[in-house]
């Protein structure tokens, strides 16, 4: 009886998030409004949907899986998100206000290093994004295993419909309306979780005098360098990520926008305490040996009927809620930004297709990574090698306001990209430094040299020009 009623609560919720989403879509006649490029959202909406997208397996259950293995170190490298969000609301979101009526990452690029640049920008997008999405379904197939009993690949087949169903049908005005009743039951239900856990352990204290001395070491299970590389990579790896950036450009105002993407930065810093203390009381109550399973296997253990239903009903929401925003910027950046670029004469409904069905076959493809590779955290940080070492550091530029070319774009990009690649699978990972912080650096350093030179070369036309422009002197 009691499975049942935990089993109604969460089909209750999931029945409630998908009737809000496709309610938030009935309006999605064109490819504007599948996208919400109408620019309509205050601080509220964006630090909702900002703070449910990026809440997802790996910020959560995976964050709760590295404490219960390993203590502290990964939950303190989590903060370089927090930092780089509160950065990003302060110094790039007031140069959203140079893109009037874009909408996707490939439009700042394009609109200030040129059509290949925006293609580009494009196809890595999507494959960042649809990375970011596999992950999420694997820690789903996780979830419903765990919770409900249901196969782990069924659980993965399950949670891709659910999210595919509503952001298929109303693109991003779907994902903001299933964003906001996610945010709710997230910011409610792990902090639930882990007050109920931290009295069934006897308090805060008893958990950490039941922990090794090991688990307080950050370097624990690595080295000082593989924890730094690691505080960067969370830091840079999804900076103005496709989902992020495109939540920045449909705010009603920058000023508004920049003070909801701080908010969202500050609320992570208690969320991935929490989801970290999670772990950790996991692990000082001897709920099981799997690290994997330690957030879903503490709920089943501790929590009482119907508490345990609106618990799990969040854990499903953390997960819809990455998933959901990670789908649409697949898709949307995808034919947005690499589709339309090549077919600049599509018609409109032709567009729709195109974002419905791109959206789909991201859904099925991303099922079909999380079938073959197991790790969450894993797949996550190999998403990011597509994005901070290739794109991150033109488009900060652009919304600087920095002045360069395509020519400088797709050097540093090839200068990540290769670098990032040599650093992780020729020289194998030196000192436990993941490349995509070594591409990243490869890349701004490229970009900076041939900004400098284009900076140059500008200066030059214009010296000519205003010595063409001066009267010649008769003699």
């Amino acid at each position: 009886m009691g499975m049942w009623l935990d089993t109604a609560i969460v089909l209750l919720y999931i029945a409630l998030l998908v009737g809000m989403g496709l309610r938030g879509g009935r309006n999605v006649k064109n490819a504007k409004d599948f996208t919400a490029s109408s620019g309509q959202y205050g601080t509220l909406v964006i630090f909702a949907t900002l703070s449910a997208s990026y809440v997802g397996g790996g910020y959560s259950s995976g964050n709760a899986e590295k404490a219960f293995e390993s203590g502290i170190g990964t939950t303190l490298t989590l903060f370089g998100f927090s930092l780089s969000m509160i950065f990003i609301g302060r110094y790039l979101v007031p140069g959203v206000s140079r893109f009037p009526g874009v909408s996707t990452v490939g439009g700042i690029i394009g609109q200030c290093y040129g059509r290949s640049a925006r293609l580009l920008t494009g196809i890595f997008s999507f494959i960042c994004c649809a990375g970011v999405v596999g992950a999420q379904m694997e820690a789903m197939g996780l979830v419903f295993h765990v919770l409900l009993g249901v196969d782990k690949h069924m659980g993965i087949l399950i949670g891709c419909g659910i999210v595919l169903l509503y952001t298929t049908f109303g693109g991003m005005q779907s994902v903001i309306v299933a964003d906001i009743l996610q945010f709710i039951l997230l910011a409610t239900g792990m902090p639930l979780l882990l007050f109920m856990a931290l009295q069934k352990a006897g308090g805060p204290a008893a958990v950490l005098e039941t922990l090794p001395k090991e688990y307080f070491n950050p370097f624990n299970g690595t080295t000082p360098a593989g924890f730094f590389s690691l505080f960067l990579t969370m830091m840079f790896g999804e900076a103005l990520a496709p989902p992020y950036t495109q939540r920045l450009l449909i705010g009603r105002n920058p000023r508004g926008t920049a003070r909801g993407t701080i908010l969202s930065g500050l609320f992570s810093i208690p969320f991935f305490i929490v989801t970290g203390m999670i772990g950790l009381t996991a692990y000082a109550l001897g709920v099981t040996d799997n690290a994997a399973s330690a957030m879903p296997t503490l709920v089943q253990a501790i929590l009482p009927l119907g508490i345990r239903g609106i618990v799990m009903a969040a854990m499903v929401s953390i997960i819809l809620s990455a998933a959901d925003g990670f789908l649409n910027g697949a898709s949307v950046g995808l034919v947005c930004d690499a589709v339309m670029p090549l077919c600049p004469h599509m018609s409109d409904k032709s567009q729709l297709r195109w974002l419905r069905g791109v959206n789909v076959a991201t859904g099925l493809g991303a099922v079909l990574l999380a079938f073959v590779v197991p790790d969450i955290f894993g797949i996550l940080v190999l998403a990011y090698s597509f994005w901070c070492p290739l794109i991150l550091v033109p488009l900060a530029a652009a919304l600087l306001g920095v002045k360069s070319n395509g020519r400088a774009f797709r050097y540093a990009l090839l200068a990540g990209l290769l670098s990032s690649l040599l650093w992780n699978y020729v020289l194998g990972k030196p000192w436990e430094v993941d490349g995509a912080i070594v591409g990243m650096a490869c890349n701004f350093l490229v970009f900076v040299l041939c900004t400098k030179s284009f900076a140059r070369y500008q200066s030059q036309r214009l010296t000519v020009w205003q010595e063409r422009r001066q009267p010649r002197s008769r003699g």
